[in-house]
């Protein structure tokens, strides 16, 4: 096998590891209500509904809340992140400056919480593309076999005569039959990939909110999604611990994660 098709496989197979995760997970994932804990030092606001804290430090601001109000273990979550360059000089503020870590209440060891990139969540919408076109593909394959027998038809039949009882079968073919079998599977197959190229790029799209790597002039505000894994190993009651580092300054903030009650 070549090297680009070691590559292909592995992809195809990372895929489908996913797709069976997810699969899984359906069901059988429990939730948890998420609250904001407000630190000292810290304010807080509702904006239509939303519920929001924010932390002032010596050269920056920081708003944050979250984009739901439940979450379920093993899978992802939103929350959006507000800055402000309130110093004297410019800086650099992405995920990179944002440490995150769930603790469960009855232990001492952080469970680690992984933050998307942008880059990260584009090439896993270009990937679950990749891999329904792969599908499509041989969707396309098996039709065209199909389509090779369609004009091809078998009658069968019994007869008598003075001779005595027989039975007999005949073939024919119909070339139009086929060909029409054969455009049938390649107007689907040309569908399929425009249908899977136009959900690629709406998740594409989708992703514009989230936070990116910028330059943040004194006084600029840049704000932004960031999505989190939320690992398993969540008990009914624990906390999630955001930590930023921006412009030099500490700010921490603390969300509370509880079992729902059904």
């Amino acid at each position: 096998m070549s090297k680009k098709g070691r590559k292909m496989l592995a992809s195809t197979l990372k895929i489908i590891f996913i797709l069976f995760a997810l699969l899984a997970n359906v069901g059988c994932a429990s939730s948890r209500q998420i609250s904001l804990e407000i630190l000292p030092g810290q304010e807080e606001r509702y904006v239509k509904g939303i519920h929001i804290v924010g932390s002032l430090e010596q050269n920056s601001f920081i708003g944050m809340y979250t984009l739901s109000k439940s979450l379920r273990v093993n899978s992802r979550a939103g929350f959006n992140v507000w800055f402000r360059n309130v110093g004297e000089e410019s800086t650099v503020f992405s995920i990179e400056n944002i440490k995150a870590v769930i603790l469960n209440d009855a232990e001492e060891t952080p469970l680690q919480v992984n933050i998307y990139s942008y880059d990260e969540l584009v090439s896993e919408a270009e990937e679950v593309a990749s891999i329904s076109a792969i599908f499509a593909g041989l969707k396309y394959l098996g039709n065209m076999s199909a389509a090779s027998k369609a004009g091809y038809s078998r009658t069968t039949g019994s007869f008598s005569s003075a001779e005595g009882y027989g039975t007999y079968s005949e073939t024919t073919y119909d070339p139009a039959a086929e060909q029409a079998a054969r455009d049938a599977a390649e107007y689907e197959v040309r569908s399929d990939l425009s249908r899977i190229e136009r959900d690629k790029q709406k998740s594409i799209s989708a992703l514009s909110s989230i936070l990116r790597k910028s330059t943040v002039l004194p006084g600029e505000v840049l704000s932004g999604e960031i999505m989190v894994a939320i690992p398993r190993g969540i008990d009914e009651s624990a906390s999630l611990t955001f930590m930023f580092d921006a412009a030099g300054d500490k700010h921490i903030f603390k969300f509370r994660l509880n079992k729902m009650d059904k």
